[in-house]
């Protein structure tokens, strides 16, 4: 009979079931070590501008009809406490 030491028992009953965790874990992970980094407030805006709109067909039909914008005034908007 092959005696067995008490460090070989702790790695096999211990061990195991903490390798099995830590692919788990890393499997769960994978996903948010692929996404793009997210912008966090104070950080620089480098991201092109996004307009969002509950009705996008609107928003095209009336960009298709004043065609481009000219700096002539028409587009209004902005941050103000009024609208």
């Amino acid at each position: 009979m092959i005696g067995v030491t008490s460090l070989e028992v702790i790695l096999v009953l211990a061990g195991t079931p903490l390798i099995i965790m830590i692919l788990l874990g890393l499997l769960t992970l994978r996903s948010k070590f692929a996404r793009t980094r997210r912008y966090r407030p104070g950080e620089p805006w480098d991201h092109p501008p996004v307009l969002w709109t509950a009705n996008p067909e609107a928003l095209r039909d009336r960009v298709a009809q004043h065609g481009s914008q000219d700096g002539s005034g028409e587009a209004r908007g902005g941050a103000r406490g009024n609208w």
